[in-house]
């Protein structure tokens, strides 16, 4: 079992105290489920369509840089918000997202990403968990339906000021009722190309995820099961192409965290 020094916990609509397990996440090939797999939008005009994306801005402190766009061909996310001066526990959560329209039936999401920067001001005192950028998404019930009862997943691609320069990591993670079980999945250099696609399996129950450096054409694997019941639709079935930034609250110093991604050619499978 390998632990990592980030730990990705990300705004999921709802957000509350959230725990966390480590699980080293599984590299044997699978077999993707049969989708009917398509091209959403490759983002080659000059403005989001409503009929597509929702967006939103969420900060639990100050609000700072938000960005949501079209730049280049590209989906750009970016986002910075401070810690709070007030104590030397916790963190603050800022969040930039485009949410898909009408989320319910979509099973798979690819998309490439570029994460191109993440900055932190840092506290010694309370170390952050940094940002990072990728997918969230939510697909089912655990039975109860209440919304704090839904299950879904990550992938995210994300780094805090005490990993080693330049370097990201790739987590998958699911949750449910705030507590995340994460798999890590390896180290990619910050800035590099890389495609990323995560599958809800409902016949195998589990959840699939699938990166490659677009670099070195390499591609890692991973499933994460879970033992939840999974017959129940979910009560907020979002689908999210996001960037968090997580600063730690500081007493010594003005924290930050700024993240800044890039997303194209996003498929949908349903």
């Amino acid at each position: 079992m390998k632990r990592n020094s980030l730990i990705l916990i990300t705004c999921v609509c709802m957000l509350g105290m959230a725990s966390a397990q480590d699980v080293t996440g599984s590299g044997t090939a699978y077999t993707v489920p049969p989708f009917t797999t398509k091209l959403y939008d490759d983002f080659n005009h000059e403005f989001l369509s409503p009929a597509l994306w929702n967006t939103f801005c969420y900060a639990s402190n100050v609000s700072l840089e938000c960005a949501v766009e079209i730049q280049d061909g590209q989906l750009r996310l970016a986002r910075r918000i401070p810690g709070q001066k007030n104590s030397n526990a916790g963190s603050q959560v800022g969040v930039t997202t485009a949410s898909f329209s009408n989320p319910a039936s979509i099973k798979s999401i690819t998309t490439d990403l570029v994460v191109r920067d993440i900055r932190e001001s840092p506290c010694t005192a309370n170390p952050s968990y940094g940002g990072n950028a990728g997918i969230v998404a939510t697909f089912f019930n655990a039975g109860s339906g209440d919304p704090s009862d839904d299950v879904g997943a990550q992938l995210l691609l994300g780094r805090a000021f005490s990993d080693p320069p330049g370097q990201l990591t790739v987590l998958g993670q699911f949750f449910q009722n705030g507590v995340y079980t994460y798999f890590f999945l390896g180290n990619v250099s910050l800035g590099t190309p890389v495609t990323v696609t995560l599958t809800w399996d409902k016949p195998n129950h589990q959840f699939l995820t699938n990166w490659t450096n677009d670099l070195t054409h390499v591609t890692t694997q991973g499933t994460m099961p879970y033992s939840f019941s999974d017959t129940t639709p979910a009560a907020n079935p979002t689908k999210n192409l996001q960037a968090d930034t997580l600063p730690s609250n500081c007493t010594a110093a003005q924290t930050w965290v700024y993240v800044e991604s890039v997303f194209d050619n996003v498929y949908v499978g349903r």
